[in-house]
């Protein structure tokens, strides 16, 4: 069976603990209301909206005391966003706390934040930096743009993202996978990976939980976990479930699922593509170069020793239903196995493969 061995991580004893958040509070899902028109394809009737999480992550590096926030989704005032966006913003989604309320509350102090890691600079994912201290170092990919709305009109920044604090470009040395990639804490506990397309400077994180399983922390290197399965990798390492198999015949539409688009029926052990295809749209900085990441991040997915978290997975919701989460011992607890076919269960979240 494949292991992590075959993504190319170098072996190691360090560990970070990781644990899930999410700025969106439980109930809330069905009211999020972002387009999914641009995000990928085929979006089907009655399924328009993306009715999404949005995931932040907190890793603790024992060995340094270092406390890392990843991403810190969206910021709860959104009337305060740049204003080509924020009354858009206030209709598609429900953001009633942000990151920090809700670390404040699990008994984590924003003054213990070291440093805030932003995938990259969509205003779902940069939060308010301005709530932490200006000891919170602000940590980007070297390539990642940080003009404001002010000079940049394409940018959702605001001054006080990027103004009185630290501002650390990390840069590549390593890779993983088909990924350039730099050591964060230097001892193979936290790896940040180049993952372009999305935006230029978009980033992942691959956190060893134990010395050998890791979360992936997928940000926005596609918007759906169907842009990543099923592949024939994943069929080798989690047969689909027959009980799935016969679900789907009902539930998946033929038409747009089906052979070349036919009304040929849908035979999922047979399908060994990505059900949904990352399109070319602003949602993208370059959607080829996106569709490629994808493709590479699939090797991953598959991956019996590494967890994929997308920022936007509603599939997983099920699982984590009482936030925040602690990620460490995912593998022994067969989390896993437990969500990775269940995009395609009709009564999960993430289900939109027929006719609303």
């Amino acid at each position: 069976m494949a292991s992590y061995h075959d993504l190319g991580v170098p072996p190691s004893l360090a560990t970070v603990t990781v644990k899930i958040f999410d700025i969106i509070q439980a109930g809330d899902h069905d009211n999020v209301k972002a387009p999914a028109t641009g995000a990928f394809e085929p979006v089907l009737s009655g399924h328009e909206y993306l009715k999404c999480p949005i995931f932040t992550f907190y890793i603790e590096h024992a060995p340094t005391q270092q406390h890392v926030l990843f991403d810190l989704g969206m910021r709860k005032d959104l009337e305060n966003c740049a204003p080509q966006v924020s009354t858009l913003l206030q209709k598609a989604f429900p953001v009633k706390t942000d990151i920090v309320d809700l670390i404040e509350a699990d008994g984590i102090g924003r003054e213990s934040i070291n440093a805030v890691i932003w995938s990259h600079s969509h205003v779902d994912h940069t939060g308010d930096i301005s709530r932490f201290p200006s000891s919170t170092s602000l940590v980007i990919s070297e390539e990642l743009a940080l003009e404001t709305y002010e000079t940049d009109p394409s940018s959702t920044l605001l001054p006080s993202d990027v103004e009185g604090r630290t501002i650390k470009r990390v840069s590549f040395d390593l890779k993983i996978g088909d990924f350039n990639a730099h050591d964060y804490f230097g001892d193979g506990s936290l790896y940040l990976l180049a993952v372009p397309g999305h935006q230029v400077g978009h980033l992942c994180g691959l956190a060893r939980t134990t010395p050998t399983s890791f979360v992936l922390m997928g940000a926005d290197s596609c918007h759906h976990i169907g842009a990543l399965r099923p592949t024939a990798l994943l069929h080798r390492n989690y047969p689909c479930p027959a009980a799935l198999t016969d679900n789907t015949k009902a539930t998946v539409s033929n038409v747009h699922f089906g052979e070349s688009g036919t009304e040929n029926a849908f035979d999922l052990k047979a399908q060994t593509d990505p059900l949904l295809r990352i399109n070319n749209s602003p949602y993208h900085a370059d959607a080829t170069v996106a569709h490629r990441s994808a493709h590479s991040l699939t090797a991953f997915d598959a991956n019996p020793d590494v967890l994929v978290i997308l920022a936007h997975d509603s599939s997983v919701l099920p699982l984590f239903r009482q936030m925040p989460v602690t990620l460490d011992d995912w593998k022994t607890k067969g989390w896993k196995e437990m969500t990775v076919w269940a995009f395609l269960n009709a009564d999960n979240p993430a289900f939109r493969f027929s006719e609303g």
